[in-house]
């Protein structure tokens, strides 16, 4: 006599497969975006390590965030230390541009070069890497976005100053980036001379709702893409995964502050200047 198993025992085993699956299936997600940040902090590293290359061959002069003139960022720059257009791409979000600057170029080889060097998803520290005076008298002078690049032994404490950051975009489009990032507190900052802050969007790069904006990580560019936190790279070279209240550290930043309301409070725990 053939033995089947019975309704009962059916309903046993589909009830335990269910229960597995509800414990893995998060699991597997977590591990497949660990394993996402992961190479967003390889790829971070690596564009680190080709800003240190190109430094290597100018005398120690870090590149320069944007040359209005030639209309290149500093991405375009050191692409031959790197030789990989795809690593500019954080792989926790999609290449995305910015469908207005397709009219830019008639070429589309070159709507595509713009979109990617303006557009992508690790910012340089721009504010300070090309320092500008403090009272922004030499800010776009010759083409220059901010000041002058500085030189890569600049600063006081190269493995506590950043030199890149993971940057996005709120929605709609939250995978639209930008080559530059800012720290909290540089509009009331002595020392420096800024476009944007952290806080409540409202200007141009940090308020476009047309393209996408930060109202809601209020943390200027710095797209926190990994559970809260942003890969972040330092001019010594190393690179780690950083909450936006460490990277805001030094500062009395926090969620609901108005644009331009963060301060720097303590300099010896700030990641973003040179000294």
């Amino acid at each position: 006599m053939k033995k089947a198993f019975t309704l009962i025992e059916l309903l046993v085993v589909i009830a335990i497969i269910a229960i597995l699956a509800a414990i893995l299936f998060p699991v597997f997600a977590q591990a497949k975006a660990a394993a996402k940040n992961t190479a967003s902090l390889s790829n971070i590293k690596q564009i680190t390590l080709g800003t240190t290359m190109y430094a290597g061959d100018t005398d120690d002069t870090l590149p320069l965030a944007a040359n209005w003139n030639q209309y290149q960022t500093w991405v375009y720059t050191v692409q031959p230390y790197l030789k990989n257009f795809q690593i500019m791409y954080s792989p926790t979000g999609a290449p995305r541009a910015r469908s207005d600057w397709m009219n830019i170029f008639t070429d589309p080889g070159l709507n595509w070069i713009g979109n990617w060097q303006w557009f992508t998803h690790y910012g340089y520290n721009a504010p300070y890497m090309n320092k500008a005076a403090a009272d922004c008298s030499n800010m776009g002078q010759n083409g220059n976005l901010f000041g002058p690049p500085i030189s890569a032994t600049q600063a006081a404490d190269p493995a506590g100053t950043i030199e890149l950051a993971e940057t996005g975009r709120d929605a709609p489009q939250d995978n639209v980036g930008s080559f530059l990032v800012v720290g909290p507190g540089g509009f009331s900052s002595d020392d420096n001379c800024t476009y944007n802050d952290w806080g409540k969007a409202t200007d141009f790069f940090t308020g476009d709702s047309n393209d996408g904006n930060t109202t809601v990580t209020q943390a200027g560019m710095v797209r926190p893409r990994s559970s809260g936190g942003a890969n972040v790279s330092f001019l010594d070279g190393h690179a780690k995964t950083l909450k936006l209240g460490a990277l805001a550290n030094g500062t009395n930043w926090k969620l609901g502050l108005n644009e331009g309301d963060a301060a720097i409070v303590d300099r010896s725990k700030y990641l973003w200047d040179l000294q």
